[in-house]
């Protein structure tokens, strides 16, 4: 039997990236899937399933957020699984480059839709005593000092904490709440910023090098993702798991 049979799983960012490859994952393991993501065009390209509901709604909205918990809660399906791998970057200014309306943005998507998400899902986990896995897709910025990507590495450190936080509230409810920090990892976001020269550059030298000089694949992060959903690792919460292939040791 799949080893998410019977669960349902909401999941951020789902039309591309991680959360595309951690919707299709923890679908394939059986999970109903209620998938998040402001790109309707994405989401229409999931498979057309009983299974998968989607939800389109820009995380950048407060109101969009707390809709998208509140349509997913009213779906009746129940929800064990919150995934939170939406993320934007804000173009990778420095410190002092960086304005306000960016900082407002990217915090927005990376720590307060999860805040919003992790607050009223976690609540309708609590209500139904049936406990429940959260998981945040976080970022090995959160754990190094880069002066190109300041508001990124600071709102994806903020989600890590709020890691720690949420798992000390929700574990008397059997909720166990963990963090993944992927290093670099082939996403739309990734394609974009580099060539394949310069990634493979970055990848040996340098200060986002790692040391298996190798890029991490969506797929990487899902599988943890879905370790995380499983039995075997019960006795797992509060935790950051580097998922970077050593950027961060």
């Amino acid at each position: 039997m799949p080893s998410l049979q019977g669960k349902t799983a909401f999941v951020t960012g789902a039309a591309s990236g991680i959360g595309r490859a951690t919707a299709l994952l923890l679908h394939g393991e059986g999970a109903r899937i209620i998938a998040v993501d402001r790109d309707e065009e994405g989401l229409r390209g999931l498979p057309r399933d009983a299974a998968i509901h989607v939800l389109p709604a820009d995380l950048a909205d407060r109101a969009a957020v707390l809709k998208s918990a509140a349509d997913a809660i009213a779906l009746g399906w129940g929800i064990d699984i919150l995934v939170n791998a939406a993320g934007i970057t804000g173009g990778g200014s420095s410190l002092l480059d960086t304005d306000e309306g960016t900082w407002d943005q990217v915090f927005a998507v990376n720590s307060t839709a999860p805040f919003l998400l992790i607050r009223e899902i976690g609540r309708e986990m609590a209500r139904r005593q049936r406990g429940g896995r959260i998981v945040n897709i976080t970022s090995s910025s959160a754990h190094r000092a880069l002066s190109s990507n300041t508001s990124y590495g600071a709102s994806k450190a903020a989600l890590a904490q709020l890691t720690r936080i949420a798992a000390a509230e929700l574990g008397p409810h059997d909720i166990n709440v963990n963090a993944i920090a992927p290093g670099l990892t082939r996403t739309p976001i990734v394609d974009r910023a580099f060539t394949p020269e310069q990634l493979a550059d970055a990848l040996v030298s340098g200060p986002i090098a790692n040391l298996l000089h190798r890029i991490s694949e969506p797929e990487d992060i899902a599988a943890t993702v879905l370790f995380l959903c499983q039995p075997a690792s019960r006795q797992i919460t509060g935790q950051t798991l580097h998922v970077s292939a050593g950027a961060i040791v």
